[in-house]
């Protein structure tokens, strides 16, 4: 379902506080703080680029582009996506709302020791589904448990909630999209 724009002027008049829908123009750049993503208002917003998994931002005193550590930011907006920087990487909002998803691929390295009784290094990747609350801004699993109480908050929906029989991750993420259907964002618009 596709929401239509709700318009309210801000103080300053030029500004407009819009519900966000599907394709909504965020500005392109850099957010230091999850309240500049909140105002749709990125702290960099020229000269950054993404090669691979790295974000490298243009530095004018060196005159080249250096390394954007994940740790230093936020997120940024590329091409109407936001990356949320989580766990030393950058990852996409799947589906933006008061309960934004996304889904992170988490290596875990361990030793072990092989047929001839020498230390080897292995590692392991799995992937996490995650939700970012937008109101705290704090990183959740996608569990049953953790999106127990955001449903509380909405009797009728609740009651679908609790009937969900497999609690697969599948089962969830619906739920979690009907929950934001219900829950919209609004983002600043405009210059």
């Amino acid at each position: 379902m596709v929401f239509f724009p709700l318009l309210s002027f801000t103080q300053d008049g030029e500004r407009v506080l819009r519900q966000y829908y599907q394709g909504f123009p965020f500005t392109e750049g850099i957010y230091l703080t999850m309240e500049d993503f909140r105002q749709n208002k990125p702290t960099f917003t020229q000269d950054f680029e993404r090669r691979g998994s790295q974000l490298y931002l243009h530095d004018d005193s060196l005159k080249k582009m250096i390394l954007v550590s994940p740790k230093k930011i936020w997120g940024y907006s590329q091409v109407d996506n936001i990356y949320i920087s989580y766990e030393d990487a950058y990852w996409r909002l799947i589906n933006l709302g008061r309960l934004s998803h996304f889904s992170a691929i988490f290596v875990s390295t361990y030793q072990t020791v092989d047929a001839y009784g020498f230390p080897v290094e292995r590692s392991s990747k799995r992937m996490e589904h995650l939700f970012l609350d937008f109101k705290s801004g704090k990183v959740k699993q996608l569990t049953y448990e953790n999106l127990e109480k955001y449903f509380k908050e909405e009797p009728m929906q609740y009651e679908a909630f609790k009937k969900l029989k497999r609690k697969k991750q599948q089962d969830l993420i619906l739920a979690l999209k009907a929950y934001n259907e219900l829950n919209p964002i609004y983002f600043l618009e405009g210059e």
